[in-house]
């Protein structure tokens, strides 16, 4: 198989379990790209919190997909974004005020909160992004929409505005957790297969020549658009049972593993 793409999700896949990107993991990147194979990073986070990566890895030329698929960049200029209507993210604002959680609004590159505190706090020092604090009723305006909505807060508090939002019905929209103090909302168009779609084919590349690489369930759905699909070692086992190859952790150069096995390398 002559692959043409790799499709990489980022926590707990490109980077440690101390966010940063192993060497191994560098060195075999920049091996395919200067081959010409197409490198790209497919993740929920937002393009401030990515672009560095590109920066870092020398592939600032190729396209980011963001916010799990619902936007997707390339050179600064948006190519294709799914979007959180106006509507919809001023109900969400109003039907979780009563819940002890963090409120996160995110539109291309900026992010916005109406309250600075630990919970904004961390993230920002995961991503390296600096929210913006506004009162969301201002911001929220007729014209206003949003790449996605995070919620950030306790498990159980989260729980019980997880099951009030899912109750209300969104029909338009994505609503589940990464993890147990996160919740993330976007379009239900948007997905990390799709935006991996709009990428390959602007480029006459078919779903079998590409590789996806990631750790979590929100990466199944991009395991089953790629012709191979790799689990990181420290994926859940429902994932791993997705894939069609596991490799080592994320601290023990799994992505590189991987590659030098499919690419054949030595």
């Amino acid at each position: 198989m002559k692959y043409k793409a790799v499709f990489i999700d980022v926590d707990g896949t490109l980077l440690t379990d101390d966010l940063t990107i192993s060497p191994g993991t560098k060195e075999i990147i920049s091996e395919l790209h200067q081959q010409g194979i197409l490198i790209a990073i497919v993740t929920a986070r937002p393009p401030n919190a990515t672009l560095p990566f590109y920066d870092e890895l020398g592939i600032i030329e190729n396209p980011v997909i963001c916010f799990n698929g619902a936007l997707v960049i390339q050179d600064h200029q948006i190519l294709d974004e799914e979007i959180i209507a106006t509507q919809d993210a001023r109900k969400i604002i109003n039907e979780v005020r009563n819940f002890n959680i963090s409120i996160s609004i995110y539109k291309h590159h900026t992010w916005y909160t109406n309250q600075i505190n630990g919970w904004i706090a961390q993230e920002s020092q995961i991503t390296n992004c600096v929210a913006t604090q506004i009162d969301l009723d201002k911001l929220i305006t007729d014209d206003f929409y949003a790449n996605k909505i995070m919620l950030m807060g306790e498990p159980d508090a989260l729980n019980a505005a997880e099951v009030h939002l899912k109750s209300i019905g969104f029909e338009n929209l994505n609503i589940h957790k990464s993890k147990p103090t996160y919740l993330e909302i976007v379009s239900k168009q948007a997905s990390k297969s799709k935006g991996i779609q709009k990428v390959i084919s602007a480029r006459n590349i078919t779903s079998n020549q590409i590789i996806a690489i990631g750790d979590n369930f929100n990466d199944v759905d991009m395991f089953l658009l790629a012709g191979t699909s790799v689990a990181m070692g420290n994926a859940p086992e429902a994932v791993k049972n997705q894939a069609t190859l596991i490799t080592d952790t994320n601290n023990a150069d799994g992505i590189k593993n991987a590659l030098i096995k499919l690419f054949q390398l030595k």
